[in-house]
């Protein structure tokens, strides 16, 4: 089992804290919860720290999650296979960055404004404040990334389809 780097786990927290405070904030305007799983498509793919953190969750060796790197995913089409029969999350206290920010108002660097979930702040736009910078999200992510295969020899730009840790995990 890896031990989850801090700066990874600090990461990770910072986006539960901020998505903590935009659910309290528009407790009434966020449609997200358990079984809703419009976001969970397949097809998504996880930077090495994330895959490693994620497959360490499900078991699987470190050797096996690298050997994955670079592979296309399993499938593009359908619902994410780690999406159980109950459609609920069977990795949700480990589920990557992706995920942890589905729902939220997020605001991309090539876009004007923001998006948003259509089921989330039908009858209200969020304030600013509420808006998830994902520019600064993933600048930290590869960093915290960048700095992981620095120390383990992983191409920082490699990545691993979520599916295929799911079809580990049932092996």
């Amino acid at each position: 089992s890896i031990i989850m780097p801090q700066s990874y786990t600090a990461l990770r927290t910072r986006i539960d804290r901020f998505s903590a405070s935009i659910h309290a904030r528009y407790t009434d305007k966020i449609a997200c919860a358990p079984g809703c799983t419009d976001c969970c498509d397949a097809g998504l793919t996880l930077v090495m720290i994330e895959a490693v953190v994620l497959g360490s969750a499900l078991h699987i060796p470190e050797e096996r999650i690298l050997l994955q790197a670079g592979q296309p995913p399993l499938s593009e089409e359908g619902r994410c296979a780690l999406l159980g029969p109950d459609n609920l999350c069977s990795v949700y206290a480990s589920r990557p960055l992706i995920c942890r920010t589905h729902g939220l108002p997020l605001k991309y660097p090539e876009q004007d404004g923001f998006t948003v979930c259509e089921l989330n702040f039908v009858s209200e736009k969020p304030h600013s404040s509420a808006v998830l910078d994902m520019n600064t999200v993933e600048t930290a992510l590869f960093a915290v990334n960048l700095d992981y295969c620095r120390r383990k020899g992983l191409n920082p730009l490699a990545r691993v389809a979520m599916d295929r840790l799911a079809f580990l995990k049932s092996e």
